[in-house]
């Protein structure tokens, strides 16, 4: 997966580096490709003149993506090249762009190359090679042999319109290249002439998407516009200069950077066509953005993110420069940048907003919990079935192999009917500190309840998931047990299934040496996850056949242990569920949905229940009495110490959720 990071040849927009900021900061570029400025090429000037430039740069918040140096072709002066690696280490700049050589036998030409990358790379710079006419790399095939030869200190710059003037096939050249590209120039060819992206021969953007998918990490797309003459490139291209002397398709260097800036846009978008808005920044969402700018998320650009906290806006940008800000879920809904959102608000804003999206046509992720009451949830499922559009919640939990393989045991029959299930889920220890450090936390207004509705959806979601829903809930809930809140922080459920099976959920947060045990009893077997392992005890044969037909009273049935193997935790579980989202909205499948936005509601039928059976002191079907529940907990809002409306993550009218 990559995230795209946008960079220029600038000095195709102004000479002058002042002219190259405005130039970027106009057309949503965050990153300079390096080559003129001021009208030097970068390859001569100093290490102090780089300083006072690495100034003016940081001052704009403009970074430097790569040098993009004239070295290769003709020339070969090493100490010439030593100055440029210091100047690239002043402008912390990752990347220099080089060339290999036009003449010289194979021998002197690799090695020349050779020479230079490894020496960047004790540095702390790779050297990366471009594609160019008349050159060593002029071909892929040329190319591949001479990044084999130095290895892994030569990266490659990948140049659509270089290989398409010289004959050779993007697509093709793409498929050879494709392991060794550090970074992308972006402009096309249509046959004659260098054209915007998207508007030749290259397949940009189906060239993007494929490396979107395979490839891991940040990688930078520089538009090098070569659109129109500008002042110094016959400097460094005489040829260039000559060929589009003639053409007068842009009237100014401004329009046709505009251009290529704009083509690069769109590219970017039929790449990533996912464009998404984080509803909450907070930790929850924070998080989603910082997995974007680790690389680990495809399909989807990150473009807009609203919170009622300017000062979480002003981290937002601080994180994505150019991200676009809202002060309300309704402005960013309305804002018309995204075709889906994630929503990682407090409890009770998940179903409004959820809902407002989907109406206004908008793809929706939705943190867990789904909601904090049924009846809410109800409402946001019937205009999800309303919509067309992808409505998913985040239960990446459900993305863990050894659950995933639980799940494929119990529900495959060939251990019989589930008898019981167990599971301690101690392992939430919290201290006062933690409740103590948000006003709507563990509160009856705020957050809808305690570790039923903040730690244990996932639990309760993979229970229901695993085992199907019971059918009664007996339940004991101690409100401010362990800590000094009003919610409840310690609670076991008992729960009966339709077919007779029993269930025992254990659950706290003032446990320091807390447990996670998972017991699932079936006819023919036992299944036991903890501590990372999935233990299967298989029967000899069917437990109630043995009751009943064996002679001896205290009779056992033989057992056979096995440890699954399931191949362990994923690295990212938010990422696989954001990733089966995306495409989930690309390709209109469900079917690839770790877990779709209106099961949301069955792990928490459970939360409710049990919170009903502990304030009534009495067992409660499922489904719960709706209105019963709404009732009962209006009780205990109108006793809590927060008001929601102060304490909220994202602004917005709660007349649908408190009415």
């Amino acid at each position: 997966m990559a995230r795209f990071i946008t960079s220029a040849f600038a000095d195709e927009a102004a000479q002058d580096l002042a002219g190259q900021i405005a130039a970027c900061k106009a057309n949503g570029i965050s990153a300079i490709e390096l080559r003129g400025v001021n009208g030097e090429n970068v390859s001569d000037i100093t290490p102090a003149q780089a300083k006072e430039i690495k100034k003016q740069l940081d001052a704009a918040d403009i970074a430097v993506s790569s040098i993009g140096s004239r070295y290769g072709k003709c020339e070969f002066d090493f100490e010439a090249f030593k100055q440029t690696v210091e100047v690239a280490e002043i402008l912390e700049a990752k990347y220099i762009r080089m060339f290999s050589f036009y003449e010289g036998t194979r021998e002197e030409r690799f090695g020349w190359v050779k020479q230079m990358a490894d020496y960047a790379a004790s540095k702390g710079v790779k050297c990366c090679h471009e594609n160019e006419s008349h050159i060593y790399g002029e071909s892929p095939a040329g190319c591949k042999e001479l990044l084999d030869f130095c290895g892994e200190n030569l990266g490659c710059v990948f140049d659509f319109a270089n290989f398409l003037g010289c004959g050779y096939d993007a697509m093709a050249a793409y498929e050879l290249l494709k392991p060794y590209i550090t970074y992308f120039h972006i402009k096309d060819h249509d046959g004659k002439n260098t054209v915007p992206a998207g508007q030749g021969k290259g397949r940009v953007a189906e060239i993007l998407a494929d490396f979107d998918q395979s490839n891991f990490g940040c990688t930078v797309l520089s538009i090098e516009p070569h659109l129109k003459v500008f002042e110094g490139l016959g400097a460094f291209d005489k040829k260039m200069a000559e060929k589009l002397a003639g053409r007068t398709v842009y009237a100014t260097q401004a329009e046709s950077f505009a251009a290529a800036a704009n083509a690069l846009h769109e590219v970017i978008a039929q790449a990533q066509p996912v464009a998404v808005g984080i509803v909450g920044f907070g930790g929850m969402g924070s998080g989603h953005l910082g997995n974007y700018l680790k690389g680990e998320l495809k399909r989807m650009r990150f473009v807009a993110a609203a919170d009622i906290n300017p000062e979480r806006l002003e981290i937002a940008q601080e994180y994505l420069p150019g991200i676009a800000v809202y002060g309300s879920a309704e402005a960013l809904i309305a804002g018309g940048l995204c075709n889906a959102i994630v929503i990682a608000t407090p409890h009770y804003f998940h179903p409004p907003i959820a809902i407002l999206a989907l109406e206004a046509g908008l793809h929706v992720m939705t943190e867990k919990p789904a909601g904090v009451y049924t009846k809410q949830v109800r409402e946001m499922n019937e205009a999800a079935a309303r919509s067309d559009k992808i409505f998913a919640i985040m239960y990446n939990q459900r993305s863990n192999p050894q659950y995933r393989k639980l799940r494929e045991l119990v529900q495959s029959g060939q251990y019989g009917e589930i008898k019981r299930v167990l599971w301690i889920i101690t392992s939430w220890y919290r201290t006062q500190a933690y409740y103590n450090s948000g006003g709507w936390r563990a509160t009856w207004s705020g957050e809808g309840g305690g570790v039923l509705i903040n730690q244990d959806p996932h639990q309760l979601d993979l229970w229901q998931w695993f085992c199907g829903m019971p059918c009664k809930v007996t339940a004991s809930c101690h409100e401010g047990k362990w800590h000094d809140i009003e919610v409840e922080d310690d609670v076991t459920i008992y729960a009966e299934y339709p077919n007779g099976a029993t269930g025992m959920f254990v659950t706290t947060t003032g446990e320091p040496e807390g447990t996670n045990r998972l017991e699932i009893v079936m006819d023919k077997g036992k299944l036991i996850c903890e501590d990372g392992k999935l233990i299967l005890k298989e029967f000899s044969c069917s437990t109630r056949e043995h009751i009943f037909g064996s002679s001896e009273g205290f009779g056992r049935i033989d057992s056979e242990e096995t440890v699954i193997e399931t191949g362990g935790n994923p690295v990212c579980q938010h990422a696989m569920v954001m990733n089966a989202f995306a495409e989930a909205v690309v390709t209109g499948d469900r079917g690839l949905l770790y877990a779709r936005g209106e099961e949301g509601i069955n792990g928490l039928s459970i939360s409710n229940a049990a919170h009903l059976s502990g304030w009534l002191g009495r067992p409660v079907e499922i489904p719960v009495d709706e209105d019963l529940y709404w009732a009962e907990l209006q009780k205990k809002i109108a006793g809590s110490k927060a008001k929601a409306q102060a304490a909220q993550g994202v602004a917005m009218d709660l007349s649908k959720s408190f009415a």
